[in-house]
């Protein structure tokens, strides 16, 4: 049974055997668990994947279809399921250290994912997918998470506007055939934990089949106050007829977190205060409620051609309160500021997937079009005035109440974003070992902004088109290598207007790339990428005005290895080199951009323990990342230093009472290193790391 085989027939495969067969949440390797592994069916419901320990064959992000990775003229990185669940990942920023060439950005005081990729990127980039739809959500990753994909480079050609560095696709989980149930529970070291729920499986003979995750989270944050606070339920439901599919999902997660404007920096360096005490107030938070929704139809047209259509949205509705921080004639001061959000994103898209023979070569082909707005919000806006009297290094809280005071000129500001756009893209293989893959996407957008409570002021007023081509070769040396180049382009609109209220050019990117995948050993893949990318029609200003003006480039190495070493051994391993640069700008020139390291590195093992059944599987894994210098911000007037971090994990598993039983223990940043991640570009807002913190957590499926 392959691609070809009609979908009635596949349904009614796996109708027959699936039930016959037992699976787990959790995936372990074959031989540790003594059960068959089944493959899990992708977002977009048309394909199986299969994910091995922590190497992936196929990913849906390159082609929006089931184009093997080996296939794909792009570096792809799957963070798989086994990953997120060994080291216990709670966070998308968390997930990226199994990556190269990803680092921390500006987080917002925690509140925003920010993720800068060979070089670029900031908390609100569009960078980030939700099963392959544009999210406007500040946090990304839930219990619903199944597995995270990383596509380097330029993706203006499949999903728009983008910085050139890349995009992470979130992949949730979906129903499944085969009736499971699994309740899990956590505790944190620093107090509190968690509870979860994930259950699924067919309703009767209906060809329907159900999923329902909830989890409930309430942890104390690791520094002298604050608690993160979370209560998620998702359900979701497929469909499968003899020609149709369809899926229906939703999210609701309402939370509550501690907005963490970090630390301060003095000439360059930390400042010699209490690593573990906040510099703002119990009040100073962010509180909302994030919702998605996605709805998924597929109809086979034939044996070679399918055609898809896909709905999502998402929408992030959240109170931000800062106590923002500043200096005056050397004096420490705070204001209490704040705002209120709503954050949207509506898409919709048609795609036509087939292989057609022509001439007696095989084309991948995708033909779509697709529409997203971007409506962001933000309504009252707090701005207080700034008072000194707080010490950093003998804080006294309550000096400085919450946010009261609303500047109307800043408040009611709404930034709208409307996309609409066909694209192309063929995987043309030439003969058995050359395939071609080129592309384009043409889009028109506009984009309008405007602020004021009390009279309202036009910001930008904007519309323009923009074609974006890609062309790539793969190489299929071997069965077991694959080399591949491409030239790829990017553009993203700037939202920044000159003085007489002009938005200028879009920011635009090429990039060259060339790089190898190659399996030495069966269930073992080496990626190498060498990448070279120009970012022009950067806004700078000098003496309050602005110009587009701005060039900066990025050149850089990536290697990342993962999978079984040997029997018994699992291996992640990653390396980057990137070399950063400024290459047109009135100050700046010369000079790294901000929080992009140049040399990055992990290395992970994983050890399946020889041990008597009775005793039941046993599983063991240390590693650690290292995070080179930085500059803080683009001004390279202060530094962060580079770091280590050490993680580590064992877990028990056995069936008690005939039901599958796992014990496991993490521990993070095992040598209790103080470390700097990342920087808003101000001395005074420098992010902390976390210390050595534990996890104990539990799972029963049945």
């Amino acid at each position: 049974m392959n691609r070809s085989t009609p979908l009635a027939t596949r349904n009614a495969f796996f109708k027959r055997v699936l039930p016959t067969l037992s699976c787990c949440f959790i995936a372990s390797p074959l031989w540790a668990q003594g059960t068959l592994e089944l493959p899990t069916t992708d977002i977009q419901g048309s394909r199986i994947t299969q994910d091995e320990g922590y190497t992936a064959s196929q990913a849906s992000t390159a082609s929006k279809s089931d184009v093997p990775i080996k296939e794909e003229a792009q570096s792809i990185n799957v963070v798989t399921q086994q990953t997120l669940a060994d080291y216990q990942v709670r966070s998308l920023g968390d997930a990226m250290k199994f990556v190269s060439g990803v680092s921390q950005g500006n987080t917002l005081g925690g509140s925003r994912d920010s993720l800068v990729k060979r070089g670029f990127g900031t908390n609100d980039d569009g960078s980030i997918l939700r099963d392959g739809v544009r999210s406007n959500l500040g946090r990304n990753f839930s219990a619903t998470t199944e597995r995270v994909e990383v596509l380097k480079g330029p993706a203006s050609m499949l999903y728009g506007a983008l910085e050139p560095g890349g995009l992470v696709n979130v992949i949730s989980k979906k129903p499944e055939y085969t009736q499971s149930t699994t309740l899990s529970g956590s505790a944190y070291s620093e107090g509190g934990g968690t509870m979860a729920l994930d259950t699924t499986g067919p309703l009767g003979d209906t060809g329907l089949a159900y999923r329902l995750v909830a989890e409930r989270g309430h942890e104390d944050y690791w520094r002298n106050y604050g608690v993160n606070e979370s209560t998620l339920v998702a359900p979701s439901l497929a469909w499968t007829g003899e020609r149709a599919s369809l899926n229906l999902s939703y999210e609701y997660n309402e939370y509550s977190n501690p907005f963490d404007r970090g630390t301060v920096f003095t000439n360059g360096h930390p400042a010699d205060i209490d690593y573990n005490k906040r510099l703002d107030e119990p009040w100073a938070k962010s509180v909302g409620i994030r919702e998605t929704a996605t709805a998924r139809f597929e109809y086979e047209l034939s044996e070679a051609w399918k055609t898809r259509v896909t709905y999502g949205w998402n929408n992030d509705r959240y109170s931000l309160s800062i106590a923002q921080p500043r200096l005056s004639n050397g004096v420490f001061q705070r204001a209490a500021n704040g705002a209120h959000y709503d954050d949207e994103t509506r898409y919709a898209s048609w795609d036509f997937m087939g292989r057609q023979e022509l001439f007696g070569q095989r084309h991948d082909l995708l033909i779509g079009v697709d529409n997203q707005v971007s409506d962001q919000f933000r309504g009252k806006t707090y701005r207080g005035a700034y008072q000194s009297g707080f010490d950093p290094a003998a804080p006294v809280y309550g000096g400085l109440g919450e946010p009261s005071t609303v500047n109307a000129p800043q408040s009611n500001l709404s930034n709208k974003l409307t996309s609409s756009s066909m694209y192309l893209k063929d995987n043309w293989h030439l003969d058995d070992r050359w395939i071609l893959v080129f592309g384009g996407r043409y889009q028109h957008y506009d984009q309008y902004a405007d602020q004021g409570m009390l009279k309202r002021v036009h910001v930008r007023d904007d519309n323009g088109d923009a074609f974006v081509p890609f062309l790539g070769l793969v190489y299929k040396a071997t069965e077991e290598l694959s080399l591949y180049g491409n030239y790829s382009r990017s553009f993203k609109p700037n939202d920044t207007v000159d003085k007489n209220l002009a938005t200028f050019k879009p920011e635009e990117g090429r990039s060259y790339e060339i790089g190898a995948k190659y399996d030495p050993l069966p269930g073992l893949n080496i990626n190498l990428a060498l990448f070279d990318i120009v970012k022009k029609n950067v806004v700078t200003t000098v003496d309050e005005v602005s110009e587009a003006a701005g060039k900066v480039a990025s050149q850089g190495l990536e290697l990342d290895i993962t999978g079984r070493l040997a029997e018994r051994w699992d291996l992640i391993g990653t390396y980057a080199y990137t070399h950063t640069e400024i290459l047109d700008d009135p100050d700046d020139e010369g000079h790294r951009l901000a929080n992009a390291p140049k040399h990055t590195a992990s290395l992970y093992l994983t050890h399946h323990l020889n041990v008597p059944a009775e005793f039941g599987a046993w599983h063991a894994g240390a590693g650690a990342r290292y995070v080179g210098e930085r500059a803080a911000n683009n001004a390279n007037d202060f530094w962060l230093s580079s770091y280590t971090v050490a993680d580590a994990f064992l877990r028990w598993e056995s069936p008690v009472f005939g039901h599958k039983t796992s014990l496991q223990l993490n521990v993070d940043n095992l040598f209790d290193k103080q470390y700097y991640p990342s920087s808003t570009g101000s001395q005074l807002q420098v992010n902390v790391g976390e210390p050595r913190t534990a996890r104990l957590s539990a799972s029963v499926t049945f």
